[in-house]
């Protein structure tokens, strides 16, 4: 048993894949022949793990390159004078080494697969929750929407959709109006027209963009919507308080940036005025 503690990873021929996995673990190996194997289990876990990441090897590959160093390890031992006992404890753990790498290696992959997913829903333009577009890229939409409403002459209307509260009943309930409002994002999706769009401004509500549409049925749009959001929420056992602020312009002479900024205020208006729609 000495054996294991004056032998090191250096001594030993290990090829690349075996020693990327047996150098992290090798200061463990004297305790998991004498039977504490916990270290070094966790230290080859460890090891697959960042195989799993780099992914420079497959899992079969990995494992084999365990076997290989394992053999390497027994004729080290036996060559300096090992007794058979400790190969022999070695080679029980084989199953469960073998084991740990493979989780180790599935947790790398499922590392990978969250980041990869994380990067895609930040480079997404869409918001993952509601669906809509995030507050850039819907700047920039409003902004053409402005153009070409301005060029073809044709009125454009605006509803800021908010959720009523305040933060200490979010805080108190555990609820989020971020959360409320990603939920309402499908439904209101489904009750636009294919060329109206919907966003988020930088707080959080959304914002729905109706080009040519006349001020009645920009009224007609938002008590339909408001329906709809009703039943939405009944549907799925939650019925938050909304927030309609509507703005309607038949000569599109105001920039987007002064249409967010008057629908801002009125929703501030309408929460302090206790008023469920109210126009800009």
């Amino acid at each position: 048993m000495d054996s294991t503690r004056d032998i090191t990873a250096a001594d030993l021929p290990f090829d690349e894949e075996a020693a990327d996995l047996w150098e992290p673990a090798f200061s463990h190996l004297a305790e998991a022949i004498a039977g504490s194997e916990g270290a070094f289990l966790d230290a080859l876990e460890s090891a697959g793990r960042g195989a799993g990441i780099t992914r420079k090897v497959p899992v079969a590959q990995l494992l084999d390159a365990y076997s290989r160093g394992s053999e390497v390890v027994c004729a080290g031992l036996l060559g300096r004078g090992g007794d058979a006992a400790a190969v022999q404890r070695l080679l029980a753990l084989e199953h469960m080494a073998l084991t740990r790498v493979a989780a180790g290696y599935a947790a790398g992959l499922a590392d990978t697969i969250d980041r990869l997913r994380r990067d895609a829903v930040e480079a997404s333009p869409l918001d993952a929750d509601s669906g809509a577009m995030k507050p850039a890229e819907f700047g920039a939409r409003l902004s053409l929407e402005v153009e070409r409403c301005q060029r073809m002459d044709l009125p454009l209307g605006l509803v800021e959709l908010a959720v009523e509260g305040d933060d200490e009943v979010w805080r108190a309930t555990g609820r989020s109006p971020r959360a409320d409002v990603g939920r309402l994002g499908a439904c209101v999706r489904e009750n636009l027209r294919g060329y109206d769009s919907v966003g988020l401004t930088d707080g959080g509500d959304l914002v729905l963009v109706l080009p040519d549409i006349s001020r009645r049925g920009l009224a007609g749009a938002a008590e339909r919507l408001r329906r709809e959001l009703d039943a939405c929420g009944s549907r799925r056992g939650t019925t938050p308080e909304l927030i309609f602020a509507l703005a309607h312009y038949d000569l599109v002479d105001v920039n987007p940036q002064e249409m967010l900024t008057v629908l801002g205020r009125s929703v501030m208006q309408a929460r302090e005025a206790r008023q469920p729609i109210v126009w800009a």
